[in-house]
């Protein structure tokens, strides 16, 4: 009986041991790969960020410096452009974001053979 009781807790333990191994290999790994992505789209998102700042900064300072038509009363113009730019920039990232992608499931992309054999016999 002694030995039945070890060989029990042997196999408890193995258990255990297994579900550890098999929860980690399910949960945390994923959340690493999840992690890198994330991160990456972080990095991106600071990037395009600021470049689209520095176009807009850069086309206030154009005007300004380039053009002698925005001096006294219209000095506010340039300003107005590069938020305008901004603007735009927001508009259309927003607007790519909430396009819908059509649904490319497995189950839309390759019908069901059955479904086929059925519509061949009624024919």
């Amino acid at each position: 009986m002694p030995q039945r009781a070890s060989g029990l807790r042997a196999e408890i333990s193995e258990t255990a041991n297994l579900l550890r191994a098999y929860v980690v290999q399910e949960t945390i790994g994923p959340l690493r790969g999840l992690g890198r992505y994330v991160m990456f789209g972080v990095i991106g998102a600071v990037g395009v960020s600021l470049a689209a700042v520095l176009a807009a900064l850069a086309l206030v300072r154009v005007l300004q410096a380039e053009t002698g038509l925005f001096n006294a009363n219209w000095s506010f113009v340039p300003y107005l452009a590069g938020s305008a730019l901004l603007a735009l920039a927001v508009v259309l990232s927003v607007r790519a974001i909430s396009t819908r992608r059509p649904d490319s499931s497995p189950e839309r992309a390759s019908p069901d053979p059955a479904e086929h054999a059925t519509e061949d016999a009624d024919a």
